[in-house]
């Protein structure tokens, strides 16, 4: 059946491989095909006719990208939210022919979840793109057709909008909708992540996926997703190995969610792969990852941006598998095609959305900003990501800011940096995320961080950073040996600040005239992100594509996430029992 379903794959991407490979040798006609037809197909809508979509379309070559930057100015999201909103309630032909299939839901945690409306054009629009890179995946790693894939996503429908249209995360969808042959190499149904506590999905997620031991592939969209399967797994170890053994605990009470009773009567329990897994865990007095699925062959996560901080310790949790990006993905569409592994870069996707770009600025563009197209970008600049698709955004700002590392051809290899507007300035330094990653990876060496919070406040009258961290095992390590750790905070404060002086020559300078006060380090409390994790997904978030906020203005809403550390990143002292707040020397 695998070698079956390898050469029918094959053999209908052979043609679509070779139309991609023409594409990448003329971007920009490949881009102006996609427009035409997303102009033809939404002529009838609201948005079109006010537009002139109609006359638009049949305009030929650059005289076609004039006007179409004429007649359409660049807009940032919250001047959708009106058209948005007349969809919501049901209104036909706003932005996109009819109805929408769904909204598929945004999963940044700097804002309220952003509605992005999906049609079947859409949906096709991101397909093609995502065969191509699925087909290049199964190329470089063909063993993965001879075992099961673990995927990590979100529900599909998590509700529905005033005018009876549903609303949830694309991954789940994607899901869904995958064909017999696919469904049935998943490790865990699909359904499972429509239960409504996370407790229970992260549960039968781990007790589906442990029946499988001929695991090849796993799929999350970001990777600290998996540094917390590789934790639950570590924790629910021995009550996972005895719903292995005896069968899932639903079928054991009656008291269990109807939904998670269905889930029960398809586990079927595996007492020999149980006591296997027994024996490892008594011999390594834990159960990892790595232990549990020895024949994974590829994983597939996120890899640019803030995702790159948590890798290292995916590899150590998971083992040192081959991972491949997934590429620059939002729910707003798909925009690039890592074509290597453990490489963010990825092949801009020319045959799918349109996209046009500005020089990078963390300042909104202009309406009438002067865009450029694929062809026209240069190797190591950074770019801002203007796109127009068949789910009704038109010349949209993503807000979104690239690099250009190389060309396939004369299309553009990019990757994704940073969120534009994504700093921290407290004095002018403009310090960005990837600044702090790099700082943190550096000071962190030896002290095994799940993740940290960067924010800046008036400490003594001046301003200073302050970087929260939640250590593996803190709680425990500071109770068992309080100096020790309290002096190892203090350090990682202290080469933290160095780092980011080192990497920011602004800082550096305002560290050294006294403009900006010494780094201050907040230990967080035990399992603090997997916490904030299950919160942002009840206030609406797919938590299957979560981010954790690294940088936090101290304007910002965001930092009420951290009212119940007792921290000064929100201004209530350092009040919980196991809160340490420690300072760099001066």
């Amino acid at each position: 059946m695998s070698k079956l379903l390898g050469w029918f794959f094959n053999a209908i991407m052979r043609n679509r491989t070779a139309a991609f490979a023409r594409d990448c040798e003329c971007p920009r006609a490949a881009q102006e095909r996609s427009l035409r037809a997303i102009l033809r197909r939404n002529a009838s809508t609201d948005f079109g006719r006010a537009a002139g979509f109609e006359k638009l379309s049949c305009i030929k070559g650059e005289n076609l990208w004039c006007a179409f930057r004429a007649a359409i100015p660049i807009r940032a999201c919250e001047e959708f939210l009106p058209w948005v909103d007349r969809m919501k309630a049901g209104e036909r032909d706003v932005l996109v022919p009819g109805r929408p299939q769904m909204f598929s839901l945004t999963s940044g945690t700097t804002s309220k979840p952003k509605f992005c409306p999906v049609t079947r054009a859409f949906i096709m629009e991101h397909h093609r793109q995502h065969l191509l890179w699925l087909h290049r995946c199964c190329q470089d790693h063909p063993s993965v057709y001879n075992g099961k894939s673990l995927v990590v996503a979100s529900p599909a429908v998590m509700g529905m909008t005033a005018g009876g249209i549903p609303y949830g995360s694309m991954s789940g969808k994607q899901l869904e909708t995958q064909s017999i042959p696919v469904r049935r190499r998943l490790a865990a149904p699909p359904e499972i992540f429509s239960l409504s506590k996370a407790e229970d999905r992260w549960f039968d997620l781990l007790l589906f996926a442990l029946a499988q031991e001929n695991l090849r592939t796993v799929t999350a969209i970001n990777p600290s997703t998996l540094v917390l399967l590789a934790d639950r797994l570590k924790r629910n170890a021995e009550a996972l190995l005895d719903a292995l053994e005896r069968g899932h605990p639903a079928n054991r009470n009656a008291s269990f969610p109807p939904a998670r009773r269905e889930l029960a009567r398809r586990f079927r329990p595996c007492p020999v792969r149980a006591r296997r897994l027994r024996e490892i865990f008594r011999l390594d007095g834990m159960l990892s990852p790595a232990a549990a699925w020895p024949n994974i062959q590829l994983i597939l996560t996120w890899q640019g941006g803030s995702a790159a901080f948590y890798l290292p310790k995916v590899e150590e949790l998971w083992g040192p598998v081959p991972r491949r990006c997934l590429g620059l993905r939002a729910s707003e569409g798909t925009f690039s095609l890592p074509m290597s592994d453990n490489n963010p870069a990825g092949i801009l996707a020319v045959g799918g959305h349109v996209v046009e770009f500005l020089p990078a600025s963390d300042e909104p563009p202009a309406p009438d900003a002067v865009t450029l197209l694929a062809d026209q970008l240069e190797r190591e600049e950074r770019y801002r990501m203007v796109i127009t698709t068949s789910g009704g955004f038109y010349r949209y700002d993503l807000g979104d800011q690239i690099r250009v590392v190389g060309f396939r051809r004369k299309t553009p290899l990019i990757v994704f940096e940073r969120r534009a507007g994504a700093v921290l300035s407290a004095t002018g330094e403009k310090m960005t995320e990837t600044q702090a990653m790099e700082a943190m990876r550096s000071a962190a060496a030896g002290l095994s961080l799940n993740g940290f919070s960067l924010t800046w406040e008036l400490i003594g009258g001046r301003a200073g950073y302050v970087v929260a961290v939640e250590c593996r095992n803190g709680e425990e390590t500071l109770a068992r040996d309080g100096n020790a750790f309290r002096r190892r905070l203090r350090e990682l404060a202290s080469s933290f600040d160095a780092e980011l002086g080192r990497l920011n020559c602004e800082y550096a300078a305002k560290r050294q005239d006294g403009r900006l006060a010494p780094v201050r380090c907040l230990l967080l409390p035990d399992c603090f992100y997997e916490e904030l994790r299950t919160r942002l997904a009840a206030s609406g978030r797919p938590d299957g594509q979560l981010k954790y906020p690294i940088l936090i203005p101290p304007s910002h809403p965001d930092l009420a996430l951290f009212a119940g550390c007792g921290n000064s990143m929100t201004g209530t002292g350092g009040t919980h029992p196991g809160f340490v707040s420690v300072s760099s020397s001066v």
